[in-house]
């Protein structure tokens, strides 16, 4: 957890501009997948090598973003120290994106969810993070929760080699089966999610910041499930995550420790992403001949 620093300046997603809705007429150009499987390099970064850097630039989404990677191949797994700067809030894009994902892709595009990038007040970040594979480029997404199995095709930030990078260089070929678009809303509208429901409220501290913002992920990622028919297909697991879902609700309202919602909040967010994955998982076994 972050150490808890208070922040006055900090105010509640969904009410400041942090986490303001775009004019009804804004337009937001979208990069698709298709433009990462022209565009992304990954490299082979040497094992038993230095520590090496690759840069990170903004797309057309978020021109401004920038930052950069060090990686270094250990004994089975590759460590990244990644920074990141002027992460303007997700919810530009829409009211179903709350968060950034950092992800790993491989040459034959596959994807590794890396973690969530959790911006400060000044919107820079860090984030120490470790893949499984020595092989990869990296790409940073909007997401509506913190744990999706796939990046959406809401592509804001992308690696790029630097001239010392230290590493042989290979195109991504992303798969359609592997690098989906990221179709949340293709069964519940975004605006009927519940992160389009949010309130304005006071400023708060970081760590209340986090825990809230955990707590939205929550309700849209069970949300989410629920509409893709995880009720029916993965009912066991979503029961577990609406078990979770409630007790974060409820802990909120008891005012219980800020990382306890937290907690309970992340737990949340899992077990409905696993019913998710269930669900699709299910799907595409019945639809095979």
């Amino acid at each position: 957890m972050r150490s808890i620093i208070v922040v006055s300046s900090l105010i509640l997603p969904g009410i400041s501009p942090l986490f303001c809705q775009p004019p009804e007429n804004r337009t937001a150009p979208i990069f698709r997948v298709t433009v990462v499987q022209r565009s992304l390099k990954a490299v082979n970064f040497q094992h038993h090598s230095a520590p090496t850097r690759v840069d990170i630039k903004g797309t057309v989404l978020l021109p401004k973003a920038n930052g950069d990677a060090k990686i270094e191949v250990k004994n089975g797994y590759t460590q990244i120290d990644a920074g990141f700067k002027h992460i303007d809030p997700p919810t530009q894009f829409g009211g179903e994106f709350l968060t950034y994902v950092l992800w790993a892709i491989t040459p034959d595009g596959r994807p590794i969810n890396l973690g969530e990038i959790i911006s400060d007040p000044s919107n820079k970040a860090k984030m120490r993070v470790t893949c499984p594979y020595s092989t990869f480029g990296l790409l940073v997404t909007a997401e509506p929760y913190f744990s999706v199995p796939y990046p959406s095709d809401v592509v804001v930030m992308e690696s790029v080699v630097r001239p010392d990078t230290v590493g042989r260089v290979e195109d991504v070929v992303a798969k359609v089966d592997l690098l989906p678009r990221g179709q949340y809303t293709l069964h519940i509208q975004a605006q009927e999610l519940a992160s389009a429901r949010m309130k304005q409220q006071p400023k708060v501290s970081m760590p209340e910041y986090e825990a809230l913002l955990t707590l939205y992920q929550a309700r849209n990622a069970v949300q989410i499930a629920r509409a893709d028919g995880a009720g029916e297909l993965a009912a066991d697991t979503l029961s577990k995550a609406q078990r979770f879902l409630d007790e974060a609700e409820a802990q909120r309202l008891q005012k219980a420790p800020f990382n306890t919602v937290t907690t309970t909040a992340r737990q949340a967010v899992q077990a409905a992403s696993d019913a998710r994955a269930i669900t699709m998982q299910k799907k595409a076994t019945a639809q095979k001949p």
